[in-house]
């Protein structure tokens, strides 16, 4: 299984509790990259990964004998489609994952880089380009606790695939926000 999405929609926590309840192995894509130097350079942005060794290590990580849950906002650029079940995409409302990603630091720069890639759907696009629609389902984790949040993925395991259809583009668009969201 992986998890991915943009920072601050609550993906390695949820993580954590599925691995409990389960008994899976959490593959953690940024550990790996910190721990095994896959690190290309670091920016004023912040770090950039060499997504062909990272995409090799991950490889040599993944045991297609156990259950594993490999996590990360990377996953759709460095984890290979074979051998993948299913993709969880973890989304939250800008609104409020604007206060979370400030709460952790993030420059406002980095903020609006974010905000913007989770208003545009940019991890479930990229999600559904690399481990095809059949495996990848939308979870919207804006008024959920970690725990629900896992409930649902652990839930999702047994039935197809499902997009809810998250909108964000239209919601901030209806309550006159874009400004706030994007320079244009």
């Amino acid at each position: 299984m992986v998890i991915t999405g943009n920072p601050g929609v609550g993906k390695h926590t949820s993580a954590d509790i599925i691995s409990k309840r389960l008994g899976a192995e959490i593959i953690d894509i940024n550990k790996i990259a910190i721990e095994k130097n896959a690190i290309a350079k670091k920016t004023a942005r912040g770090i950039e990964v060499d997504v062909n060794k990272l995409t090799r290590l991950l490889t040599n990580s993944i045991n297609k004998k156990n259950d594993q849950i490999i996590v990360g906002h990377l996953a759709p650029y460095v984890v290979r489609s074979a051998g993948i079940r299913t993709v969880a995409v973890l989304r939250r409302s800008p609104y409020k994952l604007a206060k979370t990603l400030k709460d952790r630091g993030y420059s406002d720069k980095k903020v609006r880089e974010n905000l913007e890639s989770e208003i545009l759907g940019i991890s479930l696009h990229d999600a559904m380009k690399r481990f095809g629609k059949r495996k990848v389902s939308e979870f919207n984790t804006t008024d959920m606790t970690s725990s629900q949040t896992a409930e649902e993925i652990i839930a999702s395991l047994r039935r197809k695939p499902a997009f809810i259809g998250i909108d964000w583009l239209g919601e901030i668009s209806e309550r006159g926000d874009l400004k706030k969201f994007f320079d244009y």
